[in-house]
């Protein structure tokens, strides 16, 4: 198997650096994201996405 895939060389990589270098701290939620105020990432409605 390559080890040089989009999960390793971004995927895992990325949040890694940020966490490090910005203390920012990364969620995976694909698929799990609801939004609104109450939201957990506090996004607007899905619609901003499109616009």
């Amino acid at each position: 198997m390559n080890a040089y895939t989009e999960d390793t060389l971004v995927q895992q990589s990325t949040p890694d650096y940020l966490d490090r270098q910005l203390d920012w701290k990364s969620v995976y939620v694909c698929n799990n994201q609801d939004f609104g105020s109450g939201s957990f990432l506090g996004c607007g409605p899905a619609r901003w996405l499109y616009e």
